[in-house]
């Protein structure tokens, strides 16, 4: 008889928590236990494999039962919006889960968190030893969380095993998040342009290539020691072949100009400003101009070497299933 695993998820009914529990549901050797502050938020049933926990990061006593009995915890919970909300749920709340975790003996702590503690370095390769120069203030709330977990993995030699994921840019079809799907219209529109020389680089990671890694060490969770585990998640390639695959059910040859580094950062800190005053959004940003131009790679051979694993779906047929999915919903309009 195969074992089964009791898997506790925090964040399991935001979008990313809701497909992981869909993959986690098809093999039977899991169970789950999910937890969320809102019932109404809920769109999962509750059966023998799956229950729901009504409880808050926040509130210790509520993670108690949630957290019971379980061989692994995955913290997906996360706030990137509300500033306000962001030290409760991103620091003070992941405190209090391991707290839990470990008077429970829970074996396994898989910590999402981001790669966004790095910062916004311009170029280089960066791994898991790379300095946390976190910018805004979700990034350096990830920060006190990731530098909490690695001081409790240095302190002992027993209990609880820590793992920190470190993805990048997660991206699907259906995520909120319309960042990418905007990029693709003015791709498809012929409205891009290239900011600089050559060489910059596109860090993003396919939704469903996630949540195969997730899947791989929740399965292959046999890691040596106690120290802190820390491992990026990330798929990179070239701008240009990026911005190729987002054309690539497009036939019409499009030249996109390349427009100086220094010209466009002018017009997108004027841009930042008129944002401030006007408490209106704009189209181009310093941020959007930092991600169009950085030359830094998030390395992940780390995890590849320890887990043996590699993604199944390849940026190009990431975004090809993107381009299928939103071309057959009609959300872009090409004019």
């Amino acid at each position: 008889m195969s074992e089964k695993i009791k898997i506790a998820i925090t964040g399991g009914t935001g979008f990313i928590g809701q497909e992981l529990v869909r993959e986690l549901m098809d093999d039977s050797s899991f169970t789950l236990a999910l937890l969320s502050r809102d019932e109404n938020k809920i769109n999962f049933n509750v059966d023998k494999r799956r229950e729901i926990f009504i409880g808050d990061l926040c509130d210790k006593h509520s993670l108690e039962a949630f957290i019971k009995d379980s061989t692994v915890i995955i913290n997906l919970a996360g706030e990137y919006i509300d500033q306000d909300l962001m030290i409760n749920s991103n620091y003070i709340g992941v405190k209090n889960l391991y707290e839990i975790a470990e008077k429970y003996s829970v074996p396994y702590f898989i910590h999402v968190s981001s790669v966004g503690v790095y910062g916004r370095p311009p170029s280089g390769l960066i791994n898991e030893d790379s300095k946390l120069l976190a910018i805004n203030e979700y990034e350096k709330t990830k920060v006190l969380a990731d530098k909490y977990l690695i001081d409790k993995g240095r302190k002992k030699n027993k209990g609880t095993k820590i793992i920190i994921l470190r993805p990048s840019n997660i991206f699907s079809p259906r995520m909120k998040n319309q960042s990418l799907k905007q990029l693709y219209s003015h791709v498809k529109r012929g409205r891009f342009f290239y900011i600089g020389r050559r060489g910059a680089v596109a860090n993003y990671l396919y939704l469903n290539n996630f949540i195969d890694a997730l899947k791989c060490v929740i399965k292959k969770r046999s890691l040596k020691g106690f120290d802190t585990e820390i491992f990026n998640l990330n798929q990179t390639d070239t701008l240009e072949n990026f911005i190729s695959y987002l054309k690539q059910n497009d036939s019409r040859s499009t030249i996109y100009p390349r427009l100086p580094e220094s010209l466009v950062y002018f017009f997108a800190y004027l841009s930042d400003f008129i944002s401030s005053l006007l408490k209106v959004k704009l189209p181009i940003t310093v941020d959007r101009v930092n991600a169009l131009t950085s030359r830094a790679k998030f390395c992940q051979k780390r995890f590849e070497e320890v887990y043996g694993h590699s993604y199944k779906t390849s940026m190009k047929e990431a975004l090809k299933e993107c381009i299928d999915f939103w071309s057959e919903e009609k959300n872009v309009s090409i004019k």
